[in-house]
């Protein structure tokens, strides 16, 4: 079934309104997330996935400008190019460094070749069919880049796939990678746009999924690593708080001691006199301040006897102002 006035398929149609949609979603998170390199790929890998999808459901039709040779090209170089930038993509957005000869050379050499070729002699022959058999080269290109692709997998987990997400990657790369294998041979046998888009988009739309969901749990990592570290930060901020505060009390008494201890010299006591001075300021009794010092109360308390009429205070409480005031 066909969108009236055109040649598109509504299976390609329902696939391009709905990239679109993820499109749009891509690039308000680009602009929210500015140093997200994949989001960046997706956006291409949806935009390549578009042009295909629209210049191969409109084209060719004798309605719309251009030659029917230039339509034509335009509709096989999109088919084409969709497949470069597998490699590229996979190579980035997951890390596959054994497809890094196919992302930037293999693809020159057996697709984009292949396509000047393949208009060349389209345009000389002037039919399409044969030109057409030129499709064998990205079907065995496509074969070498699976054989390739399972390297790839192999050497990132190091031979380990008893993983989910081990299991999961190859499973996707390899059910999004094959479509793409079928589509010289779904154009040569012209099995019809539906066929060709259902299986191109289902792959790479499965691909883009198992991206996203990656990418999801690394974001959701990294959000986990920033609240402990924030609440690391936190329990940090709160023991150097009461550190400081430890620091600035100790040096507060000892501020102080000092003072009364410059203050009791200026009533001119003994050295003796000074220490019981300064616990009778703190509060002890007769009895705990002999314990400290190791004296006898009686001793005690005629030395307090002594500080009381060197400071001319009669109890406690105003020599404990009265070394305050001073």
């Amino acid at each position: 079934m066909l969108l009236p006035g055109t040649q598109m398929h509504v299976i390609t149609f329902l696939f391009i309104c709905i990239e679109i949609v993820i499109l749009l979603y891509l690039v308000i998170d680009r602009l929210a997330r500015p140093d997200d390199r994949n989001t960046w790929l997706n956006i291409i890998l949806i935009a390549v996935l578009l042009l295909y999808n629209i210049t191969g459901g409109l084209l060719p039709d004798d309605s719309l400008p251009g030659s029917f040779y230039l339509q034509e090209s335009i509709a096989y170089f999109t088919g084409f190019m969709t497949p470069c930038y597998f490699p590229y993509y996979v190579y980035h957005a997951f890390y596959l460094e054994k497809m890094r000869f196919h992302a930037y050379r293999g693809v020159i050499f057996f697709l984009v070749v292949p396509y000047l070729i393949f208009v060349l002699l389209f345009v000389v022959s002037g039919n399409l069919d044969v030109a057409k058999n030129l499709l064998i080269i990205p079907v065995l290109y496509a074969v070498w880049v699976i054989i390739t692709l399972a390297i790839a997998v192999k050497f990132k987990y190091q031979n380990n796939f008893k993983t989910k997400a081990a299991k999961e990657e190859v499973a996707v790369l390899f059910l999004s990678l094959t479509p793409w294998v079928g589509l010289p041979i779904i154009d040569y046998f012209n099995f019809g746009q539906a066929v060709e888009a259902t299986t191109t988009n289902a792959g790479f739309l499965l691909l883009l999924a198992l991206q996203l969901k990656q990418h999801i749990t690394l974001v959701k990592a990294e959000h986990q690593r920033l609240i402990e570290s924030e609440e690391q930060l936190l329990r940090w901020n709160e023991q150097l708080q009461e550190e400081v505060s430890k620091r600035t009390q100790e040096l507060e008494r000892i501020s102080r001691e000092e003072r009364l201890a410059q203050n009791c010299k200026l009533y001119s006591f003994t050295t003796r006199e000074i220490e019981i001075a300064i616990l009778v300021y703190k509060g002890y009794s007769h009895k705990q301040i002999g314990e400290m010092l190791f004296i006898a109360e009686r001793t005690v308390a005629k030395h307090v006897q002594n500080i009381f009429e060197k400071a001319q205070v009669s109890n406690r409480l105003e020599l404990s102002r009265k070394l305050d005031m001073v």
